[in-house]
């Protein structure tokens, strides 16, 4: 089992590889892929602004698991990426005055969905991994 402070790491990593990301796709910021379906076919733009999101709904189903409020809702639309990058920083912020307190007992707490909480913050990461290399395939630069 990892420990709080290895899986907060890990999410700072993948929120850096993210935040990134966002700067990197800019020139590209409303380009969607020649293929794909769903949220392959996803722009930067689209892409942040869903995963910018989902770093609230993460941290608030991590909460929930625990037994305590959650974060505010995000309902992002981003312009551009410096608009994105700044709301994230925000997000983020926010995320970690809540997920500091995760404790070694908080992980072996469940979420109806995701599984433990350290499961769910493993998602987490994963997630925002993956939506920084879909913003980079699209912007040309995987």
């Amino acid at each position: 089992m990892a420990t709080p402070d290895e899986l907060r790491a890990a999410l700072a990593e993948a929120r850096a590889d993210f935040r990134k990301a966002i700067s990197d796709a800019a020139g590209a910021w409303e380009k969607t892929p020649a293929q794909g379906e769903g949220e392959e076919a996803w722009s930067p733009r689209q892409a942040a602004e869903h995963a910018i999101a989902a770093e609230a709904y993460f941290t608030s189903a991590i909460c929930k698991a625990c037994g305590y409020p959650g974060v505010d809702r995000v309902e992002p639309a981003y312009a551009g990426a410096d608009e994105a990058i700044r709301a994230f920083d925000e997000v983020v912020e926010m995320c970690n005055k809540k997920l500091q307190y995760i404790t070694e007992t908080d992980l072996e707490k469940s979420h109806e969905r995701f599984g433990t909480v350290e499961n769910l913050m493993q998602v987490n990461a994963g997630h925002m991994r993956e939506h920084a290399a879909q913003m980079r395939a699209v912007a040309g630069m995987a």
